[in-house]
């Protein structure tokens, strides 16, 4: 009995021992064939993040060259700002000076307007002055004169004509009228009187007297500021007053003039 159940053990155990190689045998095949089939799957799992991680990395290397190229617009967009700011301060600069350039003339405009309403009675005045001087001056040159003064009197009437030009051009009347009292002058001219009209030679010794003889020079005269006439000269002034009228007219070298001067009467001042 004992045998037998020594034996029963034996076999038991030996039954248990097969059992347990078998089934750890069979566990590590499991293993095996478990690892084998994972092994494949990782693989592939393997792949597709590889593939995955590639696609990211483009879709990465994409958004930092957007990232770049946005980068770089926006600093050409400042850059063309400053610009911007630069061309608008300095055109408020320009437009600020264009607004005091437009004030200052407004201004001067107002200023004219201002200045037209007091020097133009002036020129008036002036011209009126002008008038009563040559009508009371020595009797030469006077239709000459007579126009000027008449173009003078058109001239401050027009509107299209500036201050300026009208206070010049009565200056240069002026001016004329101031060297009429330096100057020797010799002309031919018409001489009215109570023998009628004559053509003769004129003869001014600047202000200070105004002579005629006839083309013959047979005939002399002075004007007499006092009677408002012509006095007649004696034959003895006639060579005197011809060589006076050829020396105006440089016809012979300048000498000394002995001419009879009129009485002294008061100077008409323009």
């Amino acid at each position: 009995m004992k045998d037998q159940s020594f034996s029963f053990r034996l076999i038991s155990h030996e039954i248990s021992s097969f059992s347990a190689r078998f089934f750890s045998g069979y566990g590590l095949f499991l293993v095996l064939c478990f690892r084998c089939c994972g092994a494949g799957k990782t693989q592939q799992t393997l792949a597709d993040a590889q593939q995955q991680a590639v696609a990211k990395q483009q879709q990465i290397d994409s958004l930092d060259s957007k990232i770049i190229a946005d980068h770089q617009q926006y600093l050409d967009t400042l850059r063309q700002a400053d610009l911007l700011d630069a061309y608008n301060s300095q055109l408020e600069k320009l437009i600020t000076a264009q607004q005091q350039e437009l004030n200052s003339t407004e201004q001067q405009l107002a200023s004219l307007e201002q200045t037209e309403l007091t020097v133009l009675p002036l020129l008036e005045q002036m011209q009126a002055g002008l008038r009563r001087f040559v009508e009371a001056d020595l009797p030469f040159l006077q239709s000459e004169r007579e126009e000027r003064l008449q173009r003078l009197d058109n001239l401050l009437s027009r509107a299209d004509v500036s201050l300026a030009e009208k206070y010049r051009q009565l200056l240069n009347a002026y001016q004329t009228e101031v060297e009429y009292g330096r100057t020797l002058e010799a002309y031919s001219g018409e001489l009215i009187g109570a023998a009628g009209s004559r053509e003769v030679n004129f003869i001014r010794l600047g202000r200070t007297a105004l002579y005629y003889q006839t083309r013959d020079g047979q005939e002399s005269g002075i004007w007499n500021a006092g009677s408002g006439q012509w006095d007649s000269l004696p034959d003895s002034q006639n060579v005197a007053v011809h060589k006076a009228i050829q020396l105006a007219r440089q016809q012979v070298v300048p000498d000394l003039l002995t001419l009879p001067l009129p009485a002294i009467t008061q100077e008409v001042q323009p």
